[in-house]
């Protein structure tokens, strides 16, 4: 761990060099025009680059070896996830059980965060989500107008498979306020459950033609922000938690 965080620590400071010799080979004059930094500096990182193995000298110049390549890459997909997440921690900090956001989320998703010029775009992102699936299942702990309406219509005009879980309290307020619309969809193959256990976010995941998850952060009814994810990993991370809430919903009254 001690040699993993040194070279971590070497590869921060000497960030600028290594790009610019991974595009080589590259001289020392042509490195230190390049870096615009002195030439005792560019001197002192070859020589820490050297020692580690990540860059070797050839006759055309200095090249980044094939170990230090793979190296780089993946230091730079660290920090652009790290990164990621630092820009989005109000998003993330948003959310109440953050136990659940396992890694399989995050790494390589995208983030999409409310802003108070465009507070509609967050809803038009989910629905999007909606209308491009042909089967989608997931959870919510709120509703929204626009989300009623999206699922009838996708739901009554054969589009959509879906299967919702909400609180009891949601499921009442929808049927009562969409009434019409409400018991439509169900007609038509709306599969609405009800858990007990309090819901942390919105998740909805696309069975078809492809798959990804797209988790819905609010704080208190507000919405925050949409993490959308279609890698395996995460497509696997949103039907364990959705099989999870699954497994204690029930059917309610109608």
């Amino acid at each position: 761990m001690t040699e993993t965080k040194s070279l971590l620590r070497l590869l921060l400071r000497r960030d600028a060099v290594v790009s610019q010799i991974k595009d080589g080979p590259i001289d020392i004059r042509s490195l230190t025009d390049a870096v615009d930094v002195s030439r005792p500096t560019v001197h002192r990182s070859l020589k820490e680059l050297q020692e580690n193995h990540i860059v070797t000298e050839t006759l055309d110049g200095y090249v980044v070896t094939p170990y230090g390549e793979l190296l780089f890459d993946r230091y730079r997909s660290f920090l652009s996830e790290f990164t990621d997440v630092q820009e989005n921690r109000n998003l993330l900090l948003a959310i109440e059980d953050a136990s659940l956001m396992g890694e399989s989320l995050l790494d390589g998703a995208t983030y999409m965060k409310s802003v108070p010029f465009a507070p509609e775009k967050l809803i038009s992102e989910v629905e999007a989500f909606v209308r491009n699936a042909t089967t989608v299942r997931g959870f919510s702990p709120f509703i929204v107008g626009r989300y009623a309406s999206l699922f009838h219509e996708q739901q009554t005009s054969g589009s959509l498979d879906a299967e919702i879980i909400t609180s009891p309290e949601v499921f009442e307020y929808t049927s009562m306020h969409w009434n019409t619309q409400f018991e439509e969809a169900i007609r038509d193959g709306l599969d609405w459950l009800v858990v007990d256990e309090p819901i942390p976010f919105g998740l909805l995941i696309e069975d078809g033609p492809g798959e990804s998850v797209c988790v819905v952060v609010d704080e208190e009814g507000t919405l925050r922000g949409v993490i959308h994810n279609d890698t395996p990993n995460a497509v696997a991370w949103g039907n364990d938690l959705y099989e999870r809430y699954r497994k204690q919903a029930r059917r309610p009254d109608l």
